[in-house]
Order: structure tokens, then C-alpha cells, then sequence
């Protein structure tokens, strides 16, 4: 098993999740198989800054999980979201458990060695349909360095380089542009020399300054990887592969696997092109309420993107009439339905074809004679992908796209 752990300094919420994740892609398109396990320095970290993602089996984390999902177009668990929480609960119980034979319970070594373990443990686990278990596990270590909550899980990383071998273990350091030698020398004196730096800046940086940064941080010019401001967070694994990363880890890592990406990235490059090159009308999409969520903008993205169409989305609390409609997961609590007259509603076009198995909850509704006119019980953005968009919100788009055709048409024709 290889690890890739990526971390970052100076401030927080510098792109470390986008960063992994390309990592992640550009691996997996050369045939390694990425696991996921991102450790957090806390368990308050997600939720209190911004909405949760939710999981397959149920599990509430930070909206970064479903970046890794969306991109790796891999299924997590909620043990691939490792925080401090989890990891005191589990040494605490294990000490109820008389497992330390009354020892003093300590940061080092047991909370250090119960976040080793838990890693080691979930990079095995399969994250494909096809039960293959992953080569590549990518980390995500949260906050940035000097970090006081952090402090356990760079001291376990400190030792985890050690224990699993240098050629198994590469470090990623994201920093902003101004500071990288300050940073690089704090995590040098925690005992992580980075591998790779990868800075982030608004534009492209000159070799020149490539070279200065590698000078400062005791690394090959080649390690020094410029990831500057682009249209698309989509266009990320490009900046990646082109400046030679997958050649670099094949090289460090000993990975058996092709240094040029093959059909996955090629559909990548086709999908963000595709966002910028060659975007046809533009659709604007209301989101009424409380449910204006990020998840729900990225899965119009994904499709807006799967039909070279551009996005506009307006958030908005009235009531709109007479437009496509898709409705999601409360519908069931505007209009309870009675099992005794669904043959009733069908007769009039309203039919439920998504179901409980017992056949008495309805799942998922469509409306006969309308343009697009469906509403579920489940949440279908949370399973959307950029090369896989999910079905109902690609339906939403492509019944509003057939309205603007016909209007133009129309006009063209003098009929409104």
C-alpha cells in the first residue's frame, strides 16, 4: 500500500481538498486504484463552517468527502472521515476495555498508534463497486501546520513515514506563494519533509521563482508544482499531470502503473473543456427556500457540463409557476399520499414509480403530460459526478433547454 498524505500551512481553506482529490483522479486514470482516508483536526470542523455532505451509510462530514467521491466516482463510508473525536472515543473505550492493562493513557503512544491503525485499516477497504482493494491511499490532514489540534495527527504521520517505509510514503505541502520557506521549515522541525510543494497563486509562476522555492525548501525544481487560480476547479488534475506528478510518484512510489493518464483524464479534459470552450444557451435555474445547498449547485453544474450549456442559478424564496420542476426529498410532507388511492392519483396522471418495498411510501413521483415534472424522496445530488451527472437534475436541465429551443424556434417563426 502507498500513502500519499497532503497538508497545508499559513491559513486554512487554501484548496488542500481540490488539491487531493486531482491527486486522486490523475492516479486512478493511470489504472492505481485511490482509497480515500482524511483525517480532520476536528470533529466540529465540517459542520460548523459550512453544510455536510452525507454519505452512503448515513455518515454527516465535510463537503470535501463529497468532492473526493465526485471526483474519484468512488463510494466513502463515514470511517474515511477520521477526526479527533473519533479517535479519543475509540482509545477511551479501549482503556474501559482494560486493553492497556491499566497503563497511563497518553497522546504518544496510544492516541498516535490508534490514528496509525485506523489508517492503515480504511486504506484496504474497497471503495469500487468491484471490491478490488485500492494500491493508492490519499490523506487529507486538516487545519494547517502549528495548529495545536493537529499537533496528534503530525506527530502520528511523523512516526506512520517510519513505520510503512519511505518508498511507501510521499508528503504533499500546499502553500500560498509568499511564505513557503517559513512553512517548509516548521514542518521540517515537526519531523515531515515535504515531497512535493505545491503552491497555490493567482497566476503561473516563473522558473525562476521555482527555482528560489526549491533552493529555500531543499527540494528539485521538479517538486515545486505551480497550482494557479484556473476557470474550473475541474481543470485542476490537468494542471497536475501536466507538470509531471504522475511521473514523480511513479518514480517515488515505485507505482506499477502507466506515467500517462489514458481514457479517464481524456474524458476529464473533454467534460471541463466543455465548460468554458464550447458553452452553447444558458439556463437560469430558481432554488426556493432553505434548500439553496452546495451539493445541489454542483450537481446542476455536472449536468449544465454534460450538455456544454451554461449554469445560471438564482436563489430565491417566492413562489414561481409554470417551470420545469423537480422536487426534492420534502414531498412527502407537503402531500401525504394514501396507499388506498394511488390507482386514483394514476388514473389522473400522477404516478409513483419509485416505491418502499412494502409499497406503501412513495419514493419517487412523476406527473403525466408535463415537459418534467418529478419529485423524490432521496437526496440525488449527494451521487452526481462530473463525467456521471445524476439523472434527475440532468432531466431538469434538458426539459428547460427544450423550452428555450422551442421559444426560439418560435420566434424565428413569428409564434410565440
Amino acid at each position: 500500500m502507498k500513502y500519499i498524505l497532503v497538508m497545508g500551512g499559513v491559513i486554512s481553506g487554501i484548496g488542500k481538498g481540490i488539491i487531493a482529490s486531482s491527486v486522486g483522479t490523475i492516479l486512478k486514470s493511470c489504472a492505481s486504484q485511490p482509497s480515500r482516508s482524511t483525517p480532520t483536526s476536528t470533529s466540529m470542523q465540517g459542520p460548523s463552517r459550512r453544510e455536510v455532505f452525507v454519505l452512503d451509510d448515513g455518515g454527516e462530514v465535510d463537503l470535501d468527502l463529497g468532492n473526493y467521491e465526485s471526483f474519484l466516482d468512488i463510494r466513502l463510508t463515514k470511517d474515511n472521515n477520521l477526526t479527533t473525536g473519533k479517535i479519543y472515543q475509540s482509545v477511551i473505550n479501549k482503556e474501559r476495555r482494560g486493553d492497556y492493562l491499566g497503563k497511563t493513557v497518553q497522546v504518544v503512544p496510544h492516541i498516535t498508534d490508534a490514528i496509525q491503525d485506523w489508517v492503515m485499516h480504511q486504506a484496504r477497504v474497497p471503495v469500487d463497486d468491484d471490491g478490488v482493494e485500492p494500491q493508492v491511499c490519499v490523506i487529507e490532514l486538516g487545519g494547517t501546520v502549528g495548529d495545536i489540534e493537529s499537533m496528534p495527527f503530525i506527530e502520528a504521520f511523523r512516526q506512520f513515514q517510519f513505520k510503512v517505509k519511505r518508498e511507501n510514503f510521499c508528503n504533499i505541502h500546499v502553500s500560498l506563494v509568499p511564505q513557503p520557506s517559513a512553512t517548509g521549515e516548521e514542518l521540517r522541525g515537526l519531523g515531515l519533509s515535504p515531497d512535493l510543494i505545491m503552491c497555490r497563486c493567482s497566476t503561473p509562476l516563473d522558473n525562476s521563482v521555482k527555482e528560489k522555492i526549491s533552493m529555500f525548501c531543499h527540494v528539485e525544481p521538479e517538486q515545486v508544482i505551480c497550482v494557479h487560480d484556473v476557470s474550473s476547479i475541474y481543470r485542476v488534475p490537468l494542471l497536475l499531470e501536466d507538470q509531471g506528478v504522475v511521473g514523480y510518484f511513479c518514480r517515488r512510489l515505485n507505482l506499477p502503473i502507466e506515467t500517462r493518464p489514458r481514457k479517464m483524464l481524456a474524458k476529464w479534459k473533454e467534460m471541463s473543456d466543455s465548460g468554458s470552450d464550447r458553452l452553447l444557451e444558458q439556463c437560469s435555474i430558481a432554488l426556493v427556500g432553505k434548500y439553496t445547498k452546495f451539493s445541489v449547485i454542483k450537481a446542476l453544474e455536472h449536468s449544465a457540463l454534460a450538455i456544454s450549456h451554461k449554469l445560471e442559478v438564482k436563489v430565491t424564496d417566492v413562489n414561481i409557476s409554470g417551470t420545469k420542476y423537480l422536487l426534492l426529498l420534502m414531498f412527502l410532507l407537503f402531500a401525504q399520499v394514501n396507499p388506498e388511492l394511488k390507482q386514483h392519483f394514476e388514473e389522473k396522471g400522477f404516478r409513483f414509480v419509485g416505491q418502499d418495498v412494502e409499497g406503501e411510501r412513495m419514493e419517487v413521483i412523476e406527473l403525466d403530460d408535463h415537459l418534467y415534472f418529478v419529485g423524490v424522496q432521496y437526496h440525488p445530488e449527494f451521487t452526481s459526478r462530473p463525467i456521471k451527472p445524476s439523472q434527475p437534475y440532468l432531466g431538469l436541465l434538458l426539459g428547460g433547454f427544450q423550452v428555450i429551443f422551442r421559444k426560439a424556434v418560435g420566434s424565428r417563426h413569428g409564434v410565440d
